[in-house]
């Protein structure tokens, strides 16, 4: 009866870390992964800034093309650099001077990192989970066939 009741134990714990831990993981890992591509789009942002406020590369401002709609677009010219308007969310945009929008992508830069530490932190925390129940498993399984030789 013990033998039956160990195996019982050891296939709940499988089952357990199949299908609570191993979700919780790949929900972490999708998690991660979001972060970590609005980390480099703020990056790819901030470097794109840099490029087209460099006075020494466009004295004079800088000639662009503008997608109007359906892949019809407008050529543009921009002379004052000073100023721009940034997405801060949920399409509201707000006019903002060069060295805000520097302080404006470095402040969520930062807050993207902290949230990415945290995930992986967590993360670490239920590998380390998994770990332990294998070991609990191995446990069982040495003392199930300890009984039985």
């Amino acid at each position: 009866m013990a033998k039956t009741n160990v195996n019982e134990t050891i296939s709940k714990y499988e089952q357990f870390i199949n299908d609570v831990l191993k979700e919780d993981l790949r929900i972490l890992d999708l998690k991660l992964q979001h972060v970590n591509a609005e980390i480099a789009d703020m990056i790819q942002q901030r470097h794109s800034l840099k490029v087209l406020t460099d006075k020494k590369e466009h004295p004079n401002g800088f000639k662009t093309q503008v997608n109007i709609g359906c892949n019809f677009f407008m050529e543009a010219s921009v002379t004052d650099t000073s100023k721009l308007l940034m997405n801060i969310g949920l399409n509201h945009y707000l006019e903002l001077t060069i060295e805000e929008a520097y302080k404006y992508l470095d402040v969520r830069i930062k807050a993207f990192e902290v949230k990415g530490e945290e995930l992986r932190t967590k993360a670490a925390e239920t590998k380390a989970h998994i770990k332990l129940m294998l070991f609990g498993i191995g446990e069982l399984d040495s003392q199930k066939s300890g009984k039985i030789s």
